[in-house]
């Protein structure tokens, strides 16, 4: 059912799209930002659910909560920093778009330390015993 709205309001966007940015192209502009957003708000609103189930994970198998909030950290990034740099290429800034996906990358890089140490940690625990 999700889906079906999503490509319900692609296909909306598009026609609204097409037909005004034949009066001016900044409407198409607009019309893409809000097609994002209002996206993102439905997938937040379905991911709700899901991220709860994890989290009922993370305390059932006594999982530290910091590495789950550092994963959503690094998830949200990924997507805000994709969201972004597609903005970027549809208004013609491909290369602020690159940069901001490199920053983006770095970033996630920089969150995902403490993550791979946990990691590597768990690893020599099971190989020394």
């Amino acid at each position: 059912m999700l889906l079906g709205k999503i490509v319900l309001i692609a296909l909306i966007t598009l026609i609204l799209g097409i037909t005004l940015s034949k009066f001016n192209s900044e409407f198409k502009v607009y019309i893409t930002v809000i097609f994002g957003l209002l996206v993102i708000f439905l997938l937040f609103a379905e991911l709700k659910t899901y991220l709860e189930e994890i989290a009922n994970l993370f305390v059932r198998y006594e999982i530290r909560a910091e590495y789950f909030s550092t994963i959503l950290k690094i998830v949200a990034i990924a997507y805000i920093c994709d969201f972004i740099s597609l903005i970027c290429k549809d208004l013609d800034y491909e290369s602020v778009g690159k940069k901001v996906e490199m920053a983006g990358k770095l970033i996630i890089l920089i969150y995902s330390v403490d993550i791979i140490k946990a990691f590597l940690d768990q690893v020599l625990v099971l190989v020394n015993g």
